[in-house]
């Protein structure tokens, strides 16, 4: 969830000499949060490549701020996770097991937020993404977000400058407007629909002639999360052929559309994933639904949400 891959893909230059906030907040995470960035810094979507779909904007929030060859990159994360009945005490046990060393600091942040902050005691320089600050935020909802703010190498020189900037934006974070929805009922995928169980939460990753509709379930943070995604295009393929570690899938029967499928299950890393690809009755020519969970039990659960999708 937190990956730091094309972290730094290039965009235009911009100098800036001595970075100030802008004056008016901008929305965070499909305006989730809000937060005062630096001037100049752009909002600039990762794409895997140019033949994916740009990252959903409720999944992630990216501002990059270019200052001579140093880079500073603002990395803001849904982590669709629950902050549990002590915000404190879900974060440091985070906080800990992401390997982070040093201290946790509370943030002064607008009811109904709480923040906790953290600076590394030295910004390193060996990484293409090197952390400068991060915060973890506990929302009015009991979900938490993740915001980090990274410097290239060459921005690792003045890492001090950039932690004391990255504190600034986690500083003027504020609640947005959105809210998860997160209770049982039907969601809306373009012309289908799909009825959903309570505590899962969707979120849509429009492509140029595709679209993938993201649903997951609301956990503890650091536990398993049920996930399953849909793809509605022209281009589906298995993911099971696409492993690096070779996988031999098992089938199970299903449902998909009211028509019998035969869904292909494997593990992999501790993870199982269970897919099937089928034609929808309206829309593009391929549905590609796959599911994922911490263990194959799990996934029966998941293979009825999918079978609700139908016709809107």
């Amino acid at each position: 969830m937190r990956t730091l891959a094309l972290l730094l893909l290039l965009v235009p230059t911009l100098a800036v000499a001595d970075p100030k906030l802008a004056t008016s907040p901008s929305p965070l995470l499909g305006d989730r949060l809000t937060a005062k960035l630096p001037q100049g810094m752009k909002v600039v979507p990762r794409r895997a490549s140019i033949m994916s779909a740009e990252s959903s904007g409720e999944d992630e929030t990216r501002g990059m701020l270019d200052d001579g060859k140093a880079r500073f990159v603002m990395m803001a994360y849904e982590l669709y996770a629950l902050a549990g009945t002590d915000p404190k005490v879900t974060i440091e046990t985070d906080f800990k097991r992401a390997g982070y060393t040093g201290k946790l600091e509370p943030l002064a942040l607008p009811k109904p937020l709480v923040g906790f902050g953290h600076a590394p005691a030295t910004v390193t320089k060996d990484k293409e993404a090197n952390l400068a600050y991060a915060a973890w935020i506990a929302n009015g909802d009991g979900t938490l977000q993740f915001v980090a703010f990274y410097v290239n190498p060459d921005g690792a020189a003045k890492g001090a400058s950039w932690s004391a900037l990255g504190k600034q934006v986690a500083a003027s974070i504020g609640a947005g407007k959105r809210t998860l929805a997160s209770k049982a009922g039907e969601r809306t995928l373009d012309a289908l629909v799909i009825t959903v169980p309570d505590g899962f939460v969707m979120a849509a990753q429009p492509g140029p002639d595709f679209a993938v509709y993201h649903f997951r379930k609301l956990v503890q943070l650091g536990a398993q999360m049920p996930s399953c995604g849909v793809y509605l295009g022209h281009h589906a393929s298995p993911q099971y052929a696409q492993q690096d570690a070779k996988v031999t899938p098992t089938k199970t029967p299903g449902t998909l559309f009211g028509a019998k499928v035969d869904w292909m299950t494997w593990s992999l890393g501790g993870r199982w994933t269970t897919e099937v690809i089928g034609k929808p009755p309206v829309g593009p020519d391929t549905a590609h639904v796959f599911c994922s969970a911490g263990s194959e039990a799990e996934l029966a659960d998941l293979r009825k949400l999918a079978a609700t999708l139908r016709k809107k």
